[in-house]
């Protein structure tokens, strides 16, 4: 995808973008699958913006288990919250899923002033709210995720949430990942998965595919909890 295409620069013309691009710092980066974009416990320093590729970003506790795992895709964006909140270190790491590429864009264009006063810098600033706004409806949705009740009311919603047209659910992640990201052991996910396609509700197409059978049901299993 092209630089222009992402929301931080929506509305630029093209004389601007470029300005912005050179007053803002940025560079384009590129790595490879697996490669480390940046570790737990670094110091915050750029905002990142996917062109193109799959990032995963993973928390590992002192046990060595990873507690945290969300798959971000073009267009999407990573470390705005920890650099807009001015913290000391990452509390994850974020990794190439295969060949990314970034646009890397400098603190120092939000926290500085653009000393000719270029009307693109005010727009940049006016666009990154729509990011943040894009951010809090992310952190809400995890939230009501991780709080929606037991695992297998935490699956129906996930399934929910990320179905197409077609009732199919694509998974970027693995099965340990996904466990992490529904806060479960691996185990407990997968003899749930079992339950639910031996009750008809779902069937696994493979091991990055479930295809909904029974949308009623998955409903009623998040009716559940407001009950």
């Amino acid at each position: 995808m092209k630089i222009q295409e992402l929301k931080l620069f929506n509305g630029l013309t093209e004389d601007e973008l470029q300005r912005s691009l050179v007053c803002s710092q940025s560079n384009i980066v590129e790595y490879e699958k697996d490669d480390y974009i940046f570790s737990q416990g670094e110091r915050p320093r750029w905002i990142y913006m996917i062109l193109s590729g799959e990032v995963l970003l993973e928390q590992i506790n002192m046990a060595g288990r990873q507690t945290y795992a969300e798959y971000l895709g073009e267009r999407q964006q990573f470390g705005v919250v920890d650099l807009f909140l001015k913290r000391k270190q990452y509390s994850y790491s974020a990794r190439a899923r295969s060949h990314v590429k970034l646009l890397k864009i400098s603190s120092h264009f939000f926290y500085g002033t653009c000393e000719n006063n270029c009307m693109h810098h005010s727009k940049i600033l006016f666009n990154m709210m729509g990011v943040f706004a894009e951010e809090a409806e992310k952190k809400s949705k995890k939230i009501q995720l991780l709080t929606c009740g037991s695992l297998r009311q935490r699956i129906a919603l996930y399934l929910l949430q990320n179905s197409g047209e077609n009732k199919k659910v694509e998974l970027m992640m693995n099965r340990e990942e996904l466990a992490a990201s529904l806060n479960a052991a691996r185990p407990s996910l997968s003899r749930e998965l079992s339950q639910m396609q031996d009750e008809g509700i779902i069937k696994m197409e493979g091991r990055k595919s479930i295809k909904i059978l029974d949308y009623s049901r998955l409903q009623e299993d998040l009716a559940d909890v407001s009950d």
